[in-house]
C-alpha cells in the first residue's frame, strides 16, 4: 500500500459510525486470533494487532466506552459512599477510611471557599505523598478549581516559571520551603495569608506526630488554621465536564529550556481509570498497593486515583524511596507496586532472601530498563518466590498514567509492553530536516520511527504555551489527535513496542526527566562571554543510572581563568539548578570534536569521557595493589 492509498483509507476509517467502529475492534481481535484470515494492511494504527492479547471481555469494554462528564471528586464519591468504613490508605502508623477522606476533603473545599477560591482557579500544591496532598487535590475538583501538584525539590527557576504561568495567588508548601520560596512570593505578590505551610507529619500516627510536634512548636500550625476558616461554609460540588481542565502535571518535555504545565482533563483521567480497570491487570478490592510515587508525576496520580477509586488499599510514603525499597515492600506486603528501574537495582543488591509471593504485579516505568537488569530482576523476584516476571510500562507526562505495558500473562523482554485498551500506538517517519522531526507518514510493522499516541488519555495542551503544543501534537489525516513523543522505535507484528532511542537527549537521572539543553542554556546564560563552546550530556551512573555532566572550552583569553570559573560554576549550580539537575562532573576540553556538518559530536564527547574514566579506575585499583603488596 503505498502513501496516498494508506492516506485514502485512513480517512475512509475515520468516517465510520460508532456501530462500525465496534465491530471493526471485534473484526481485529478475530484476526489477532487467527479466527479470520484477515487481510492486515501492515500498518499498526489500522490493523491494531495487539488486540489480540486482551479477552473478549476486554474487547467488549473496548467497544462500548463512551465519554461522560463526571470529575475526579465525583468518581471518588461514587465508590466511597458506598464503602465508608473500608481503609483507603495508611500513613505512617494511621489507618484512613474512605469516610474520613470525604471529611478532610469536605473540610478543605469549605476553607477553599471561605478564602475566595473560584472555579478554574489554579492551586500549585507543593507537597510529597502525604495525604494532605489528596484532600487539596479532590477539595479542588470538587469546587471546580485546578489543583497543581508540583515536586517539593522544584528548583527556583522553574517555580518561578509557574508561578507566572499560573497566574495564582494562593499556593500550599511543604513545611520549610516558605522561607526558600520567600523572595520570589513576594515578587509575584502572593502574601503570606495565602500561603499554606503543611507538616508532612501531620497525618502520622500519635508518636511520630507528638515527636514532631515537640521539635517544632506546640502551637497551632498553618494548616489547622486554614480549616478553620472554612466554618459555617459549605461547599457545593460544581458539575465539570469531560472536556475541562481536572489538574495540571508539571513536565521538562523534549523541547522546553523550563517547565512546561500539561493539561489534564476529566476525559484524560475518566479514560486512564477505565483501560487500567478493564484492562486485565487483576486489580481488585481488597488489594494493596505500595505508593512510593508521587502525586506531581502523571504514573503517580493516575495509580493514586484508580485505587482510591477501586477499592485498592494503598500504603503512603512521603520520602523518596531507593535503597530501603526491598524493606518496604516485607514491611507491607502489597500485592501491586509501581517503581522505576532504579528500584530494581537496589532489589537486586539485596543480598537478604525475601518472602514475596503475595505480589500481583511490579511494574517498571519512567525510564527504560535494559535487558541485563531486566534477567537480574527477574531472577531475583523469583528467588523472593514472587510468581510474576517485571511488566516494563510506557508513558509520558502528555499521557495521563501510562500508554503501554507488559502484563503478567502476556511479557516480552525487552519490550515496554502492548498499548493499554483505550490506546492506539503506531510508528512514524522522522524527518531531522523538519525543526519538530515530525511526520504524519506511518511505518509498517517492525520499522523503526518516531513513537506517536492517540488515546483519550492524551492531554489537552500545554498552559499558555501553544507553541509548544503544536509541536507535540498533530491532526494527522486520520481525523485523529497524535502525541508525537519524541523517542524512537518499533513495534512489532504482536503488537509489543520496543524504544531504541531518543529523538532529543534528555537525561532519565533517579527516574525524573532532566533536560541537558536547560542546564546548558543557564550555565551559558550566566557565563557566557568566557565560554568558546558547552554542551550538557547525560553519562551513565552506578548509583543515579544517568547524570548530567558539563563539557566546555573557554575562549582562548580566559584559559587561565579556569580554576576560577569551576569554582564560580559549583557556586552558580547549588544557587540556581534543582539538585536533579547540577552536573555531577565539570569538563575542561581542550577541543571540541564536530561532525561532519559543523555540530559538536556528543557521541564522541561521551565514548570519550567514558573511556578516561574507566582508565582512571583502572589506574587507581593498580595503585592500590601496588601498596598492597609493597611494591
Amino acid at each position: 500500500m503505498n502513501k496516498e492509498d494508506l492516506l485514502e483509507y485512513k480517512q475512509h476509517l475515520s468516517q465510520l459510525s460508532e456501530e462500525d467502529k465496534k465491530e471493526r475492534y471485534r473484526y481485529l481481535k478475530a484476526i489477532a486470533d487467527g479466527k479470520v484470515l484477515g487481510p492486515r494492511v501492515g500498518y499498526s494504527s489500522i490493523d491494531m494487532q495487539w488486540l489480540g492479547h486482551f479477552s473478549n471481555t476486554a474487547i467488549d469494554a473496548l467497544a462500548e466506552y463512551i465519554e461522560v462528564d463526571e470529575s475526579m471528586y465525583q468518581t471518588l464519591c461514587n465508590y466511597a459512599i458506598n464503602h465508608v468504613d473500608q481503609v483507603a490508605f495508611e500513613y505512617l502508623g494511621t489507618e484512613i477510611t474512605y469516610l474520613e477522606i470525604l471529611k478532610n476533603i469536605d473540610k478543605v473545599a469549605n476553607a477553599l471557599v471561605a478564602i475566595g477560591v473560584e472555579e478554574n482557579e489554579i492551586i500549585p500544591i507543593v507537597l510529597p505523598n502525604i495525604p494532605e496532598t489528596r484532600y487539596i487535590m479532590y477539595a479542588c475538583s470538587k469546587i471546580g478549581a485546578i489543583p497543581n501538584p508540583i515536586m517539593p525539590t522544584i528548583s527556583e527557576v522553574d517555580f518561578e516559571t509557574v508561578l507566572k504561568n499560573t497566574k495564582c495567588n494562593k499556593v500550599f508548601v511543604m513545611e520549610g520551603l516558605y522561607k526558600k520560596f520567600l523572595n520570589l512570593l513576594n515578587k509575584h505578590n502572593i502574601c503570606k495569608s495565602n500561603v499554606v505551610e503543611i507538616n508532612p507529619l501531620l497525618s502520622s500516627s500519635g508518636f511520630i506526630k507528638a515527636i514532631s510536634l515537640i521539635k517544632g512548636n506546640l502551637g497551632e500550625t498553618d494548616y489547622e488554621s486554614f480549616i478553620k476558616k472554612g466554618y459555617g461554609v459549605e461547599a457545593k460540588p460544581v458539575l465539570r465536564k469531560a472536556s475541562d481542565v481536572a489538574l495540571i502535571e508539571q513536565t521538562g518535555g523534549t523541547t522546553a529550556l523550563t517547565t512546561k504545565s500539561v493539561l489534564i482533563t476529566n476525559g484524560n483521567v475518566l479514560a486512564s481509570n477505565y483501560q487500567l480497570e478493564n484492562g486485565e491487570f487483576k486489580f481488585k478490592i481488597g488489594d494493596s498497593l505500595l505508593d512510593i510515587l508521587l502525586p506531581s508525576i502523571s504514573y503517580g496520580a493516575a495509580f493514586e486515583h484508580l485505587t482510591l477509586c477501586n477499592g485498592i488499599k494503598t500504603y503512603m510514603v512521603p520520602t523518596l524511596v531507593k535503597k530501603d525499597i526491598s524493606n518496604k515492600i516485607s514491611k507491607f506486603k502489597p500485592n501491586h507496586i509501581l517503581m522505576g528501574p532504579i528500584h530494581f537495582e537496589y532489589i537486586c543488591k539485596d543480598k537478604r532472601k525475601r518472602n514475596w509471593q503475595q505480589i500481583i504485579n511490579i511494574v517498571s516505568g519512567g525510564d527504560s530498563m535494559s535487558d541485563k537488569l531486566e534477567d537480574e530482576s527477574n531472577k531475583k523476584l523469583k528467588s523472593n518466590k514472587v510468581e510474576v516476571e517485571v511488566e516494563q510500562g510506557y508513558g509520558e507526562s502528555e499521557c495521563f498514567g501510562a500508554c503501554a505495558c507488559n502484563h503478567n500473562d502476556f511479557i516480552q523482554k525487552g519490550s515496554v509492553g502492548i498499548p493499554h485498551l483505550l490506546t492506539n500506538i503506531s510508528i512514524f517517519e522522522c524527518d531531522e530536516l523538519n525543526d519538530d522531526y515530525t511526520t504524519e507518514f506511518e511505518v509498517t510493522t517492525g520499522e523503526c520511527g518516531e513513537i506517536c499516541i492517540s488515546s483519550p488519555v492524551v492531554m489537552l495542551g500545554y498552559l499558555n504555551n501553544p507553541e509548544a503544543t503544536d509541536l507535540v501534537l498533530k491532526k494527522h489525516c486520520d481525523g485523529k489527535i497524535w502525541l508525537h513523543t519524541g523517542d524512537i522505535g518499533y513495534m512489532d507484528e504482536n503488537g509489543y513496542i520496543y524504544i531504541t532511542d531518543r529523538i532529543k537527549d534528555l537525561i532519565f537521572r533517579n527516574g525524573f526527566k532532566v533536560s541537558p539543553q536547560k542546564i546548558n542554556e543557564m550555565i551559558v546564560g550566566k557565563f557566557g562571554e568566557f565560554i568558546e563552546s558547552s554542551v550538557v550530556i547525560g553519562i551513565p551512573d552506578e548509583f543515579e543510572r544517568n547524570v548530567p555532566v558539563f563539557f566546555y572550552k573557554l575562549k582562548e583569553q580566559y584559559k587561565s581563568y579556569d580554576d576560577k570559573f569551576k569554582t564560580d560554576l559549583k557556586k552558580f549550580y547549588f544557587e540556581n539548578l534543582s539538585n536533579l539537575e547540577i552536573p555531577k562532573d565539570t569538563v575542561n576540553l581542550d577541543e571540541v570534536p564536530r561532525t561532519s556538518v559543523g555540530k559538536i559530536d556528543k557521541k564522541r564527547i561521551k565514548s570519550n569521557y567514558i573511556e578516561n574514566k574507566c582508565n582512571e579506575t583502572s589506574s587507581i585499583k593498580i595503585n592500590i595493589k601496588k601498596l598492597l603488596l609493597g611494591k
